[in-house]
């Protein structure tokens, strides 16, 4: 009868450990909303300045979970080069991301010295500053206001081994997006 009392007592605290530590399907889900911004530039200047509007709407994370997002918090974002003309280089490489509006900017981050090839599966991390981190998460502090943004990126003093040169590259912008169960 001892035995039986230990082995039901044992059941018992391992049926209330697994009820206790098993997973709570009311607790918060996160997800990762991945935003892209490609830019193909084929130029023979010496300059290169282009630019790309993108919408949270534009992603389909956001689209399919618009209605239960209770927060969007930006996570990191970087700069890589997907293809481009051999030698391809110049000065001050800005990337530069503002509000729709196109005059607040909620981060401008510059490279003084820029090789594309080095950028080729090899991201450049782009480092902000805890108060760009900070006006981005304010900008996206109403997560189910389809937020739009202007991505630019400057590149001054552009030399390649052909005259005319092209670029094939992308800034990725990462969120998190906490969704209500």
């Amino acid at each position: 009868m001892k035995k039986l009392y230990r082995q039901i007592l044992i059941l018992s605290a391992f049926a209330l450990l697994f009820l206790v530590n098993s997973c709570n399907p009311f607790d918060d889900v996160y997800l990762n909303l991945d935003m892209d911004t490609e830019f193909n530039i084929t130029a023979a200047g010496s300059e290169i300045s282009i630019q790309k509007d993108f919408c949270l709407s534009d992603f389909e994370d956001y689209q399919d979970n618009k209605d239960h997002i209770l927060e969007i918090r930006y996570i990191s974002s970087a700069y890589l080069t997907i293809n481009s003309t051999p030698g391809l280089q110049g000065n001050n490489l800005v990337l530069t991301l503002y509000q729709a509006d196109g005059s607040t900017i909620l981060f401008k981050y510059t490279v003084s010295t820029f090789i594309a090839a080095d950028y080729i599966n090899n991201p450049l991390k782009i480092n902000l500053t805890q108060q760009e981190i900070d006006n981005i998460n304010l900008y996206l502090k109403n997560p189910r206001d389809n937020k739009c943004f202007i991505a630019k990126l400057e590149l001054s003093n552009v030399t390649a081994s052909t005259l005319t040169y092209q670029l094939e590259c992308k800034t990725e912008f990462l969120a998190e997006l906490k969704i209500e169960p």
